[in-house]
């Protein structure tokens, strides 16, 4: 009877443990060199749900500090106010793309000006050739839906991706998690293969609508470089199928990165 009391206890305790930690949320890597990360080979397309338990075993790359301020140094106020970690898988048909964006206050986007409000761009050189940003999609909340936009004037079918954004309290009282499926066919030079490349960096703004009255729109990416610059970018390289084991996750995705490519790593202090 003690035993059977035990194990009850043991169960609860287990139970409630889990109702407290919730949905999965990534932690991210802070051993790839600083401007670089991998887009890993995903065997089974995630949901696109705006849950990432799909995603346990991506790389997952932050964005948290004052550094990665493009704009908005004097209205930005910690990680709380805003920060974005982010990760990118890939398979045949499609480029994915996941953020978990810890925010305290939310203002959704207009149509036609989706920076007005809350929203994320990628900005994507293809041919890794440091001259054009031939990609540049736009994610944002609008009337209640997930819209997908494309500001290349490249890519119209672009809007037909897949696109989850979804609230999320563990990220903070206006936390979100964004979660994306973009056909490569709507893509400009994107080409997914194990020892390719491409110049990326996602950014993140917050529009002219914010909530805060902040007199400075507060855009955060990579080391807050211009992004409409191609070689301002970051380096994805595509890598193999995904680690299913999480003891070799980061050994063997770092090791695979440095022996699959011979560019000069962008390392920035």
């Amino acid at each position: 009877m003690l035993f059977v009391t035990l194990m009850c206890v043991v169960m609860c305790s287990f139970l409630g443990i889990i109702c407290v930690w919730g949905d999965w949320l990534p932690e991210p890597n802070r051993d790839l060199p600083y401007g670089t990360s991998i887009c890993g080979q995903t065997r089974n397309p995630p949901t696109i749900d705006g849950k990432l338990n799909d995603w346990r075993f991506a790389i997952f790359i932050a964005f948290d500090s004052k550094k990665e301020l493009l704009r908005g140094q004097n209205a930005w106020n910690g990680v709380d106010d805003l920060s974005v970690t982010w990760s990118t898988m890939w398979d045949e048909d499609n480029f994915y793309f996941a953020a978990a964006v810890r925010d305290d206050k939310f203002a959704p986007g207009a149509a036609g000006a989706p920076w007005e409000g809350d929203c994320i761009f990628l900005y994507i050189d293809g041919k890794d050739a440091d001259v054009e940003v031939d990609n540049k999609i736009n994610f944002a909340l609008i009337g209640g839906k997930a819209r997908v936009s494309d500001w290349s004037n490249k890519n119209p079918g672009v809007v037909d991706s897949q696109l989850a954004i979804v609230p999320n309290a563990q990220l903070g009282p206006a936390g979100y998690i964004y979660e994306a499926a973009i056909p490569l066919k709507f893509m400009t030079n994107m080409e997914p293969k194990e020892g390719n490349s491409c110049g990326f960096t996602p950014g993140y703004e917050e529009g002219t609508n914010n909530p805060e009255n902040a007199a400075e729109m507060v855009f955060m990416d990579w080391d807050g470089v211009d992004p409409d610059q191609a070689v301002s970018l970051g380096k994805l390289t595509f890598g193999g199928p995904l680690a299913i084991d999480a003891h070799t996750k980061l050994t063997t995705t770092w090791g695979y990165l440095k022996r699959i490519t011979n560019y000069e790593l962008r390392i920035t202090n």
